[in-house]
């Protein structure tokens, strides 16, 4: 239990410190040149997010000024987050498959039935802290989509990416303690002792916060440096131009 909660003090401490190599001016600093995306002009609702979003998460451009997100917003932001993107899936698989070879939990065991059953746990765990950290953070009137930090020298991006996981804005626009996703994690590690055989709620609660946090450090750092565009699309214009073409 002591690890764990010194692991997640060492992550914390990592990323607010690394937030600050990010100043201010830096992070409200204009682009010279935005990345092309398939987001509307208004980010308080999103309707069509871009193709990278679909896979590690619906974010609010750097080209793109912030707004507070509506209810229907985040409706669609929490619909993606559990079951409508391939990147809530693939979060699953990689953590049952490291919990399965690792053999946790032991009364699983071995075998397809057992990988099916830590799959299962889960994806239900990761589903669990998404719908309580977004209904905490719509209760609190908290972004709960990733902002990209408007700065373009690598090192601040990179402690934008670690530090949102701690840091969030309100209402207002006001940087703020990212309380919703760091309680709406550790609760529902605790509560998942009730569906995971012979585990502690203390450790296992803070375990499954601290692999929340884990992923939500690789998610950010995918959302802050993936491109919008993952596959060109060509125009059958385009196509047949390029055949004509001797």
């Amino acid at each position: 239990m002591y690890r764990h909660l010194a692991t997640f003090a060492f992550l914390a401490g990592t990323a607010l410190y690394a937030q600050t190599l990010n100043t201010p001016a830096q992070d409200h600093a204009p682009q010279a040149e935005a990345e092309p995306t398939e987001a509307p002009h208004d980010a308080s609702n999103i309707i069509h997010p871009s193709q990278s979003d679909m896979l590690v998460g619906t974010r609010v451009p750097r080209g793109l000024e912030w707004s507070s997100p509506t209810n229907e917003e985040r409706w669609r932001v929490w619909w993606r987050g559990i079951a409508a993107s391939p990147g809530s899936y693939i979060r699953a698989t990689v953590s049952s498959g490291m919990s399965h070879l690792s053999n946790s939990p032991r009364d699983y065991g071995q075998g397809w039935d057992a990988f099916g059953q830590r799959y299962g746990n889960a994806f239900l765990t990761y589903s669990l802290q998404d719908t309580a950290s977004q209904g905490l953070a719509a209760a609190a009137h908290y972004e709960m989509r990733y902002i990209q930090c408007k700065c373009t020298k690598v090192l601040p991006r990179i402690g934008h990416a670690l530090a949102f996981n701690f840091v969030t804005y309100d209402q207002s626009g006001k940087k703020v303690f990212n309380w919703p996703s760091i309680v709406g994690g550790y609760a529902v590690g605790m509560l998942s002792t009730q569906y995971t055989p012979n585990q502690k709620w203390s450790a296992q609660g803070i375990q499954s916060g601290n692999s929340a946090i884990y992923f939500g450090f690789a998610s950010s750092l995918l959302q802050e440096f993936t491109p919008s565009k993952l596959f060109s699309r060509r125009t059958h214009q385009a196509k047949n131009a390029a055949n004509a073409t001797p």
